[in-house]
């Protein structure tokens, strides 16, 4: 799946939403994609689940969505048990797992690119509508659903690493590139 799809299939949905993004690829994309008022562009990694969840009780009126990455989910896990524990019924969170860290220079390998299951985690914090969506179909499906919902929805979306940032892939024996 490709991350922009799905950003552009978001963008043609969005009326008054707030949407969070954090410091990652998704952020210059979508930046491009959505010009409402709503866009709140977090400048650090690890923020923008914490800052929509405060958008979300502070404004339970309004639709939230964080735009998130795998690798700032990991850089911050304690938002997992924040939300397993709040639970804001007008928050939904994308979280677009490319399965690396993508650097300036290099693209380091995450956790999920291992053994590491987002989704798993998420479920075990107390997440209970969390899912793993693979393909283009179920994000239309269930990641698009989940706008018109009044549960909380937390939903790793797996994506391609980005075109720019296939070459400048590390490899594991040394750091040389690709």
């Amino acid at each position: 799946m490709i991350r922009y799809e799905c950003l552009e299939l978001l963008a043609a949905r969005m009326a008054d939403q707030l949407v969070v993004t954090s410091q990652s690829g998704q952020r210059i994309e979508w930046a491009h994609l959505s010009k409402h008022e709503g866009n709140l562009l977090v400048g650090m990694m690890g923020c923008a689940i914490g800052v929509a969840t405060g958008l979300a009780l502070a404004l339970p009126h309004r639709k939230v969505i964080a735009l998130d990455s795998d690798g700032s989910v990991l850089l911050s896990l304690f938002n997992l048990a924040t939300l397993g524990n709040l639970r804001p019924k007008n928050l939904v969170v994308y979280v677009f797992d490319n399965g690396v860290y993508s650097g300036s220079r290099i693209s380091y390998p995450t956790a999920t690119s291992g053994n590491t299951d987002l989704e798993a985690m998420a479920r075990g914090a107390g997440i209970a509508n969390a899912r793993t969506i693979r393909n283009i179909e179920t994000f239309k499906a269930e990641g698009l659903g989940a706008l018109e919902r009044d549960e909380l929805g937390f939903y790793v979306c797996k994506v391609e690493e980005s075109l720019m940032r296939r070459g400048r892939r590390c490899r594991s024996s040394g750091g040389a590139k690709e």
